[in-house]
């Protein structure tokens, strides 16, 4: 039996690693201090040690608090036997991981990560991706001696799967299912990748001069100007009793759609993984500014389409391959 080791290395990835044991059976979390994740896992009960932060915005600031959570890490990890490292996008954890010799899958659903990408795919033994990524695409950053298994559906079945709200969100957030109900949740403004400026707040105020008894949550991400304290909560739930589910990232908008939400992304960029549920016809995208044009009160009464999630893959329905895989590097490489 093999130990893993999972890094959590943004907020969706406590969704997205929440019920990995179902699927492997010894592992332990580490994490790093980038909100919502010390919030979100003190919700799940989730065990896991925080170690190193977000870096902001500025280029120098990413590297030095990279290169201090490096170091941490592997302080934390030198006299500990580990089997696998399983993560998602962590450069952190792949550098020492890579360092020690410990073998890492690596899940990647974001192309346009191109530095995160360029340093973590690499030093993977085996990268996972949705099908709808292509290969020659992956093979920009992934050396020919990292082996890429892919699977039919998108990282966010992991997150939503068995789900069963809890109607107890409306209470919390004092919330009436006889007013439409709007979650939003802004640009990813610190991401490498993301340039413009938010739109989220312009955004409101469409909506609310065209719907004024809408009540709108808006989930404030790291480096947003705080508008409104709200209690940690489990967003899923929202999804599932809101009238319309808009995010200008992506997490946020594919488990809505999963779930049967209204879901419309606007973020302002298109990735592989958005267009694979616009086709499947569960998504909607409206990229930057084309989200302002949209007629508020007719999205309110729309009746979104909804797929069972037993039409895709699990993406950790494969992880028992990337074992074999591992094993068989390992195999290969004592006897060369």
């Amino acid at each position: 039996m093999k130990k893993y080791w999972i890094d959590i290395f943004n907020g969706p990835h406590v969704h997205f690693f929440q019920h990995v044991g179902n699927f492997i059976k010894e592992y332990f979390y580490t994490a790093r201090d980038y909100k919502p994740i010390p919030e979100l896992i003190k919700l799940y009960k989730i065990n896991a040690d925080i170690i190193g932060k977000h870096g902001g915005k500025s280029h120098y600031s990413k590297i030095i608090t990279s290169s201090v959570r490096v170091i941490e890490l592997a302080d934390y990890f030198k006299d500990q036997k580990i089997d696998v490292l399983l993560h998602k996008h962590s450069v952190e954890a792949a550098r020492v991981a890579w360092g020690f010799g410990i073998p890492s899958v690596s899940y990647i659903d974001n192309e346009l990560m191109v530095p995160q990408n360029m340093l973590v795919c690499p030093l993977s033994n085996v990268l996972i991706a949705p099908i709808c990524i292509e290969q020659s695409i992956l093979r920009d950053f992934t050396p020919s001696h990292v082996s890429i298994l892919q699977f039919d559906g998108v990282c966010e079945i992991a997150n939503v799967y068995d789900y069963k709200p809890d109607e107890s969100i409306l209470k919390i957030l004092n919330l009436k299912t006889t007013k439409p109900i709007i979650l939003i949740r802004g640009e990813p403004i610190l991401a490498s990748y993301h340039s413009k400026e938010s739109i989220v707040k312009i955004l409101i105020e469409k909506i609310k001069s065209q719907v004024p008894d809408a009540q709108i949550v808006w989930i404030n991400r790291e480096g947003e100007i705080r508008h409104k304290e709200l209690p940690v909560f489990d967003a899923r739930s929202l999804c599932c009793y809101a009238d319309i589910v808009l995010s200008g990232g992506g997490t946020l908008t594919r488990e809505a759609a999963l779930l049967g939400a209204n879901a419309i992304s606007y973020f302002e960029k298109n990735l592989a993984v958005d267009q694979y549920l616009i086709n499947k016809k569960i998504l909607r995208q409206f990229p930057g500014s084309d989200i302002l044009k949209l007629n508020w009160k007719k999205e309110i009464s729309k009746k979104p389409n909804k797929l069972e999630l037993e039409n895709f893959d699990h993406p950790f329905g494969i992880l028992d391959k990337a074992e074999k895989l591992i094993d068989l590097k390992i195999h290969h490489k004592s006897k060369s």
